[in-house]
Formats: structure tokens, sequence, C-alpha cells
């Protein structure tokens, strides 16, 4: 399907003489329609995403939108879900190295169970107690991967930090090195990928702006 606002934010981009770059997910329904409705440079990659390339709008692009103004379920960049908007279209941050991952649960609902792949949701760091949206979030997003994960009947070997059953901390042994332990644990098949990158304040991807320090969510698979 057609993401119409993805789209639009490509025709906009054209019609600017401004850069416009999409991946395969989103761009796939727009080359095999017929006429097509972007042209793609493969040999110029989004320097902030490598799994897009560069595009621009067609003249097909406008009668498409034009024919479809009138749908309601895709008449905007953002769906809204709740306490949060979908959004579509937007490219997640570079990895940055952090710490732990601990930190308190969700302070509302997020909307993982209507995300389709390439939404993403935008959590501010102002809406948790520490101000820190990655940390906070850190384990919901690990237990929404486990959710929608099965197992493939096989296992791995893992080298672990030993954590303190209560406070959930790394055990420190008595050479002031955190303490390990070998486990086999089985590999598991997912089914959905969420992945989590901070953001900071007035990151730009595709039309939308970071109002704030936060945390950006993305359906991946």
């Amino acid at each position: 399907m057609v993401d119409k606002a993805y789209l639009k934010m490509i025709v906009d981009a054209t019609k600017a003489g401004q850069p416009a770059y999409v991946g395969q997910v989103m761009g796939q329904p727009m080359l095999a329609h017929t006429p097509p409705l972007i042209e793609i440079n493969g040999e110029v990659i989004n320097p902030a995403d490598p799994s897009q390339v560069l595009c621009r709008s067609t003249a097909a692009a406008d009668d498409y939108l034009t024919a479809h103004a009138g749908d309601e379920a895709q008449d905007s960049a953002a769906k809204s879900t709740g306490n949060y908007a979908v959004l579509s279209g937007i490219t997640l941050p570079p990895a940055k190295k952090r710490g732990s991952n601990g930190g308190a649960g969700a302070p509302t609902k997020y909307p993982f169970a209507t995300m389709e792949v390439g939404h993403v949701f935008f959590s501010a760091n102002s809406e948790h107690n520490k101000g820190d949206a990655v940390k906070a979030l850190g384990s919901t997003v690990s237990a929404q991967n486990d959710k929608y994960a099965e197992p493939t009947g096989e296992m791995k070997t893992v080298t672990r930090a030993v954590r303190d059953p209560v406070t959930k901390k790394a055990k420190i042994g008595p050479d002031g090195k955190k303490e390990t332990e070998t486990v086999q644990l089985p590999v598991k098949k997912y089914n959905r990928k969420f992945t989590i990158r901070p953001v900071q304040k007035g990151y730009q991807s595709g039309s939308w702006t970071a109002p704030e320090d936060g945390a950006l969510v993305a359906r991946t698979i």
C-alpha cells in the first residue's frame, strides 16, 4: 500500500528542488504502481540512513494524491493512537553507545500493537521521572520484542553480567570488575522488532522535527 503522507513529502521535496530519500518498504509500492509514482537513483545513498536512496516524484504522483485526497486512512503523516501519534517516513538518528537500559516502566500506553513496519513514535524525556526516555523505555521495548518472538528450538551460548535479583544492577566482584556468567539461552525468531534511539531537540527527518530531547521507537520488522 502506498503511504500517501510519505509520497506527499517526496512530492513537496521534488517541487522545492530538495533531496528526498526512500527505503525499500516505502518505495516498492510507489515504484510498482502503474504508472510509477517515483523515480530512484540507487547510486546516491542517504547519508543519515544507508538503507535509503535518492528519489523524486513523477507527474503521476500529483494525480495519485489528488485522486486519493478523500481517503481517511492515510490523510496525514500522523495516525493518532491513544496518547501518541504513529509516524511514518522518519529516520532514526545514528546509534550511540549508552549505559545500562534499566529504568522505570512506561507512564502511558504506547502504540506497539498498531505499529506497522516503518512506523515510529516519539517519547519526550520530560515525560519520564528521570528525564531519560531511552532508559525508561528500554525494558518496555525489549518486552515487546519478546512478546512477538517465538522459539526456534536452537540454543546459543551467552556470557553476561550477573545481576542482583533485587536491584537488577550488575554485581561487582572483589577485584572491582563486573561478575559474569555463561548461560545457554534459546534462539528466538522475532516476528516484530522494535528499536529505540535517543534523539535531540531539533533533529529533522522528512517533514518531522523533534520538539525536544527524547527517544524515537521504530518498528523495523
